[in-house]
């Protein structure tokens, strides 16, 4: 993790709140115009495709290193993303389903209606509860284990049995965010042993209050705040707030986007200082360069790379004269010393003949 300053510039709510009122108004136009078409919207499939709403953020270096990360990284968040998946899941082609792994010493020790009284409360359900040894067992063929876990929407794991989970459940389920599994306490750290209490707990912050990221090991990272039709604005709104707070406190991120998988994407967020860095490092790579556009910026024309010029689509206008002040300088130098030159020009023409050839 890259250490970053803690004054970092926060995102201002009403940025966040303005993008999240345009991402409703472009799916609420989109599915007018489908139905307009007359295209069926009966069931979830148009729905499902154009509300699903991702925060896209860039970092400075990678997020996880060269490491493959088959941990999922959990933040906090005030509401909960499983809550109105499952209860949208009942008009959708999917059911919202749990699945919960342990350790095979443990598994009998609790039992789905333990469970299922100490959730209820809560409206959480485990589906299915089985040991890593029915994985090795009973779902043993490679095509019945895939399509055991595809039924799933959550899967919780004992923290103590995920490392060896990438093995049984094959790459593909990584792939995945809804089939990667989530890892869980369920030893209580006094003890030493099982507790049924630290299990509960800990199934419910993770359904109640936390949101699953996979950390790419690219720069570019998609986090998936789930729908639209989900959400009031203002809970929407809070999600990200406590999402993109996270990452500007704990990486060096230099652009955050809003978006639905296909509206365009919504600026909310640029890191000034280290795009300056990074402009400067792709001047030092593309010296070589020479398509470059000319962009008036406070009066000034300025050479813009290709870089600067997606950034130019992106920052605020009212903070172009800061973001390009180094573009500006260097074209203010150069219009003076052109200047110069041009009066230096003019001076020595308009001298006499016999000056300019005196000995």
């Amino acid at each position: 993790m890259t250490e970053v300053s803690k004054s970092v510039e926060e995102i201002p709510k009403e940025r966040i709140t303005k993008a999240v009122k345009q991402l409703n108004l472009f799916v609420k136009r989109k599915l007018e115009e489908e139905e307009k078409n007359g295209n069926d919207l009966l069931g979830a499939d148009i729905e499902d495709i154009d509300q699903n709403v991702h925060l896209i953020a860039v970092n400075a270096t990678s997020f996880s290193g060269s490491v493959k990360q088959f941990k999922l990284k959990l933040i906090d968040i005030q509401h909960s993303l499983y809550k109105p998946w499952k209860q949208n899941s009942i008009t959708a082609l999917k059911d919202f389903k749990c699945l919960l792994i342990l350790k095979d010493t443990d598994v009998d020790k609790i039992s789905q209606d333990d469970l299922f009284d100490s959730l209820n409360e809560d409206n959480i359900i485990i589906d299915e509860l089985i040991s890593v040894n029915t994985l090795k067992t009973t779902y043993k063929a490679f095509e019945s284990r895939r399509a055991f876990i595809q039924q799933f929407s959550l899967i919780l794991a004992d923290d103590s049995v995920i490392t060896t989970l990438p093995k049984l459940l094959g790459g593909k389920a990584f792939n995945k965010l809804e089939t990667t599994p989530i890892s869980i306490k369920t030893y209580s750290s006094s003890q030493k042993k099982f507790s049924k209490e630290t299990l509960i707990n800990s199934i419910k912050k993770v359904y109640l209050h936390k949101l699953p990221v996979k950390l790419p090991r690219g720069t570019t990272l998609n986090v998936h705040l789930g729908q639209l039709n989900w959400f009031n604005e203002s809970d929407l709104v809070q999600n990200v707030e406590s999402v993109t707070k996270y990452l500007l406190d704990n990486y060096k991120i230099r652009l955050i986007f809003i978006k639905t998988n296909k509206s365009p994407v919504l600026p909310l967020y640029y890191n000034n200082d280290v795009i300056d860095d990074l402009v400067t490092g792709e001047k030092k790579v593309d010296e070589h360069e020479t398509s470059k556009e000319k962009v008036t910026i406070d009066g000034i024309e300025v050479d813009l790379s290709n870089f600067e010029k997606s950034l130019l689509e992106i920052a605020n206008p009212k903070k172009l004269s800061i973001i390009f002040s180094k573009n500006i300088k260097e074209a203010k130098r150069s219009r003076v010393s052109e200047e110069e030159e041009s009066k230096q020009s003019d001076n020595t023409s308009n001298e006499p003949e016999s000056k300019k050839f005196k000995n």
